[in-house]
């Protein structure tokens, strides 16, 4: 059926479709966002769950029992929702702090440094209590840290 000689008949050239309005290629798709400490924490479930054993810690730890044995229910109640709100709106969660300010809160109360260093020793003992990782607790005392200048009001004496 071939003429001439039997030679196969030329191939069509390949045709190749080209889209004109199809724009640049798309970007590669962003990688996810990284979790908010207020995610890590277990968001307010989380927070709540940290602040009670922090209370329970902070009542019961020789330094600072003797300011929350003074306290009445309400008053705990209080300071552990301000707490809660606190801490959520501190590592990025949607809570709204009423509460007053590190420094009006605390005026008078004459916290001392070993006050503090035993508040952050319960807060720590909860946040353990509660299996939070190392980095968020890291994250978490880097956030409240900078509150130690409004809330301590006895500085330790200076070693002559």
């Amino acid at each position: 059926m071939f003429a001439c000689g039997g030679a196969k008949p030329p191939k069509e050239p390949l045709v190749t479709e080209t889209v004109a309005d199809a724009g640049p290629p798309e970007p590669p798709p962003e990688p996810p966002k990284p979790k908010s400490l207020y995610e890590r924490l277990g968001e307010k479930e989380g927070i709540t769950k940290v602040v009670d054993a922090f209370i329970k810690n902070a009542a019961s730890n020789d330094v600072t029992k003797k300011r929350f044995a003074k306290l009445s229910k309400e008053r705990v109640e209080k300071f552990r929702n301000n707490l809660i709100d606190q801490i959520c709106k501190e590592s990025g969660g949607d809570c709204e702090y009423t509460g007053k300010s590190m420094k009006d809160a605390h005026k008078g109360m004459k916290i001392t440094e070993a006050e503090w260093n035993a508040t952050v020793s319960a807060l720590k003992a909860a946040l353990d209590e509660n299996s939070v990782g190392e980095n968020e607790q890291n994250d978490l005392i880097a956030a409240i840290a900078p509150m130690k200048e409004d809330i301590v009001e006895v500085k330790p004496k200076a070693k002559k």
